[in-house]
């Protein structure tokens, strides 16, 4: 293991807000990249967004998405901003944003704008429906982008509507999506020795993440709701005497070793002679499994299970997954502070690089807390920055 992580020396310019933006430049920064936050000088929209803790002025949603980064205020709507700005393009080599398509040229930062002031700069532009079609105007938030995705026409049981996945997916995959378009411009860069616009879409986002179903619709076999329990292998999930389960025996041996578990070693027999005598005989075979798994705790079930080597898992809620030893033994969770001082429990970085690993921040930052670092950093004298200031520039919004 170095004392480097793997982005060290990357800066990072992030005009982004709520999930998909800083999200992204979130992970940038756990890998060592150096992330300068540029925010209006009322702070961006995700400071003032739920939950919060105590009062409700300290956000947990913002602390889970901006750790490790540096908070530079400026008002890119008068000159004078988009000259700072321009200062701090010529020394990124990425810049990340996930305003509304048209925003950033009218705010001076478009492609064309960057690339005049530094070809080398990376520009990944995040956006709802991307920069192009005639979609491209429309206002995303995730649940639109789910619902349009066909995403949320495939969640849900097969007699109920459509169903909206609980967790910010449309928002968490264009944050990762985003991640790799950094990765690829900057390899890239490494052969071309120029940067690139780089347009990622949220609903372009969620395709890929339909996998086979895309290419299942476009043959004609357009896929429909089937709750827990896949068309294509006996597995879904079951109630125990406390919560339930995930049973998934797929494997003619695991099915063999479920049967005899149940009591009824027969099925395997069934399936032996009869390949998918199971999947059609579901509707008689789900009772008895239900009273099966009814009669036991969830503990129990997954015991009996993966001793016999049957995949099996309990459904556990977030809180649950929180005292998961098999969570906290691999570090998934991660403690950090917020702006009152207060600890906050959040996901940690997911990939473990063994040689130049992530450094999470311990914090997110303060809004403004790095004004006159960055801008003195980048030559501006006292007296100018003062002047920044003064003119309302820079500096946090009263």
């Amino acid at each position: 293991m170095t004392a480097i992580s793997a982005l060290n020396g990357v800066r990072v310019l992030e005009i982004a807000h709520y999930i998909a933006g800083p999200q992204c430049c979130q992970v940038l920064a756990d890998h060592g990249a150096e992330v300068v936050k540029i925010e209006p000088r009322t702070g961006e929209q995700g400071r003032r967004s739920g939950p919060a803790y105590g009062t409700g002025t300290d956000s947990i949603y913002f602390a889970a998405n901006n750790r490790g980064k540096r908070s530079l205020t400026l008002d890119l709507a008068r000159p004078e901003g988009k000259e700072v700005l321009h200062d701090l393009v010529r020394t990124a080599d990425v810049l990340v944003t996930n305003y509304a398509a048209g925003v950033p040229e009218k705010l001076g930062f478009g492609f064309e704008d960057i690339r005049a002031i530094n070809p080398r700069t990376v520009l990944v532009h995040i956006t709802g429906f991307g920069r192009s079609g005639p979609k491209s105007s429309w206002v995303a938030y995730d649940g639109i982008v789910q619902a349009m995705s066909g995403l949320a026409d495939m969640t849900g049981c097969p007699d109920g509507p459509p169903t909206i996945a609980g967790p910010f997916v449309a928002d968490n995959v264009a944050a990762l999506q985003g991640v790799i378009a950094v990765l690829l411009g900057l390899a890239a860069r490494e052969r071309t020795g120029a940067g690139q616009l780089v347009d990622a879409a949220m609903l372009d986002g969620l395709l890929p993440l339909l996998g086979h179903h895309v290419a299942a619709a476009a043959a004609g076999l357009a896929p429909t709701r089937f709750g827990a329990e896949l068309p294509t292998s006996f597995c879904g999930l079951y109630p125990a005497s406390d919560g339930w389960v995930y049973l998934a025996p797929v494997t003619p041996g695991m099915w063999a070793a479920f049967s005899t578990i149940v009591g009824h070693p027969e099925w395997a027999e069934h399936e032996e002679r009869e390949p998918r005598w199971r999947l059609r005989c579901r509707p008689q075979l789900n009772p008895v499994v239900n009273d099966w798994t009814r009669s036991r705790t969830t503990r129990e079930i997954v015991d009996i299970c993966q001793a016999a080597g049957v995949v099996c898992g309990p459904v556990q809620s977030v809180t649950d997954v929180l005292a998961d030893d098999h969570v906290r033994e691999r570090g998934m969770t991660y403690e950090m502070e917020l702006d009152s001082g207060a600890p906050a429990t959040v996901a940690g970085p997911a990939l473990r690089l063994e040689d130049t690993p992530a450094r999470p921040g311990r914090r997110a930052p303060r809004l403004g807390e790095d004004d006159e670092a960055v801008l003195t950093e980048l030559g501006y004298s006292d007296a100018r920055v003062a002047g920044l200031r003064t003119a309302g520039i820079t500096g946090v919004a009263s």
